[in-house]
């Protein structure tokens, strides 16, 4: 049993030590390009009525309810959702036909306000549009360890939403 408990805590400790020289920051990219300029991309990010039509999240958790503030397309924009998945909040925070958006979001249970946004870079006749969420997760160590696995478990989701939103974009050009 002394061994045991002493192989135990051998792990807890490598555990711990490791997890505070692992970086808590988290930045998620994912990029599409889409044939069409950012004046017919816009409608579709910018307003928040608008993002059933190519979010993941409903195709992901089917359960999500969605609850918009006073205030649903540019900055000021707000919404909150909550579903199997979770629940949370986003508030526009920038809005620019020639940039895209910037929005701070949270989650219920995590104090942490991400930065998140889509970004555009237009290229001849198509524009790149990039959706990015960044910050820093908490606690210390364990949040050191997620901020590890977040590229995995939302930059899937990610692209999901950007594929749907360039179908849904290219329908209408």
């Amino acid at each position: 049993m002394k061994i045991f408990l002493k192989i135990l805590l051998g792990l807890i400790i490598i555990f711990i030590v490791t997890g505070l020289f692992l970086d808590n920051k988290i930045d998620v990219r994912r990029e599409v390009t889409i044939k069409a300029l950012p004046q017919q991309i816009h409608p579709f990010i910018n307003d928040l009525k608008n993002w059933s039509q190519w979010s993941p999240w409903e195709v992901l958790d089917p359960s999500i309810k969605t609850t918009f503030g006073d205030i649903t397309s540019g900055t000021g924009a707000s919404q909150n959702w909550t579903g199997e998945s979770g629940s949370g909040a986003l508030k526009f925070t920038q809005s620019s036909l020639e940039k895209g958006i910037v929005y701070d979001l949270t989650f219920e249970g995590d104090p942490t306000v991400y930065v998140s946004g889509m970004s555009y870079r237009i290229e001849g006749d198509t524009t790149i549009v990039t959706w990015y969420m960044q910050g820093e997760m908490g606690p210390i160590v364990i949040g050191n360890y997620f901020a590890q696995l977040m590229d995995a478990l939302i930059g899937d989701s990610f692209q999901l939403g950007l594929d749907r939103l360039k179908e849904a974009v290219e329908r209408q050009t």
